[in-house]
C-alpha cells in the first residue's frame, strides 16, 4: 500500500516516529534522555496528556497517605519515565550486552537462566521502569525470548514498530487465533515467553487484589502455565536516575496441575500481584499510572467472552 493512501493522521504519526527514532539513535544516551525529558515537559505540563487522569489514579491507590505535593512529583516522573522507556525502546535494536552490564544491575538474571536451563517459562513484568528493556537485555543473556504481539490501528507505525522488533532478535508471534497453539508449543520446547499482566481485561478474567481494589485480569499468564506445566516468574525493571537499570526477580510461581484449573490460576494471578503490589507501593514513581486500559477500571459490558477464550485475544502482552 502506498504510504499517501493512508490517513493523514496516521501519516502524521509515522513521520514523527521516525523523526524522533532518527535523532535518539544517532545521540549519546544521556543525550537522547535529555530529548525524551524536554518531549515529556511539553506533555505533561503544556499539554497535560492524561496529567489529571493520572494524579486522580494515583490519588485513588494512596488516599491521604502522601500530599498533593508528592502526588504531583510522583505523576511527573512517571511521564518521564515513559519518555525515556520511549528512548530505550527505539534504542533497542542497537542495544549491546556490554551497554546492558554497564548501564544494569542484571545480577538476578541468573535466577531466570537457572529456571529456564530447566524448561519454558514465564517471565512477567508490570508497567515499572523501562519495561521493554526487560525482553532484549533478556535475550542478550542467551534466555530463548519470545512476545506474543497485537496490530495497532495505525499501519505504518505498527509495520515499523515490528521491524524494529525483528531486528532485536527476540521471537514475535502475531496475537490471532493461532497463538494459543504457538505459545504452548514454544513453552514446551523450552521457550521463555515475557508478559505484562496489569491491565485490565476487556472481558471477564481472574479476579485479583491489586492496589488496593479488585482488579479484573487477562487470564493467559496462568493459563499459559497451566496448559505448558512451567512455572511464572515475576520480576521488576526499575530506573535509577536517568542511565541506570535495576532487574528484581522473584521466585518462581508453580502450577498444581491437581488443582481445580481456575483455583489455581486465580492463586498464581494474585502471588504475581501481590509482589508487583508491593514494588509499586515502594516506588510509586516508578509506576506507569498513564495506561488507557487502567488496571482498576471496572468491567466493560457490553463484551461478555469467557476468560479463557479472552486470553488469547487480549493477552495482556503490554499494549499501552
Amino acid at each position: 500500500m502506498s504510504l499517501w493512501k493512508n490517513r493523514p493522521k496516521h501519516i502524521a504519526e509515522y513521520f514523527g516516529l521516525r523523526l524522533f527514532a532518527g535523532l535518539v539513535r544517532r545521540l549519546p544516551y544521556r543525550a537522547a534522555l535529555s530529548l525524551g525529558w524536554f518531549v515529556a515537559l511539553i506533555a505533561h505540563f503544556v499539554v497535560r496528556w492524561r496529567t489529571a487522569e493520572a494524579r486522580r489514579r494515583i490519588r485513588e491507590v494512596f488516599g491521604d497517605t502522601i500530599s498533593e505535593s508528592r502526588v504531583r512529583n510522583v505523576a511527573w516522573i512517571s511521564m518521564r519515565n515513559l519518555a525515556f522507556n520511549a528512548v530505550d525502546s527505539v534504542r533497542l535494536p542497537a542495544l549491546t550486552r556490554a551497554w546492558v552490564e554497564r548501564h544494569t544491575d542484571y545480577a538476578d538474571v541468573q535466577k531466570v537462566l537457572d529456571v529456564s536451563a530447566r524448561g519454558g517459562s514465564i517471565l512477567v513484568v508490570p508497567h515499572m521502569g523501562s519495561w521493554d528493556l526487560a525482553g532484549v537485555a533478556g535475550n542478550l543473556f542467551g534466555l530463548p525470548m519470545f512476545i506474543i504481539v497485537g496490530t495497532q490501528k495505525n499501519p505504518l507505525t505498527d509495520e515499523f514498530v515490528n521491524r524494529m522488533r525483528g531486528i532485536t532478535g527476540v521471537e514475535t508471534i502475531p496475537r490471532d487465533s493461532g497463538a494459543l497453539r504457538g505459545t504452548i508449543k514454544r513453552l514446551k520446547a523450552g521457550r521463555l515467553l515475557t508478559i505484562m499482566t496489569d491491565l485490565r481485561s476487556k472481558t471477564p478474567g481472574v479476579k485479583a487484589r491489586f492496589l488496593g481494589k479488585e482488579a479484573n485480569l487477562v487470564a493467559g499468564m496462568g493459563m499459559f502455565a497451566r496448559m505448558a506445566n512451567v512455572p511464572i516468574i515475576p520480576a521488576v525493571v526499575t530506573r535509577r536516575g536517568w542511565t541506570r537499570h535495576i532487574w528484581r526477580v522473584s521466585d518462581p510461581i508453580y502450577p498444581d496441575i491437581s488443582a481445580d484449573r481456575d483455583a489455581d490460576i486465580a492463586r498464581m494471578t494474585q502471588q504475581v500481584m501481590d509482589i508487583f503490589d508491593r514494588a509499586i507501593r515502594a516506588e510509586p514513581e516508578q509506576y506507569f499510572w498513564y495506561n488507557k486500559r487502567w488496571v482498576l477500571d471496572p468491567l466493560e459490558p457490553a463484551d461478555q467472552m469467557p476468560a479463557q477464550a479472552a486470553a488469547v485475544k487480549d493477552d495482556g502482552t503490554g499494549t499501552a
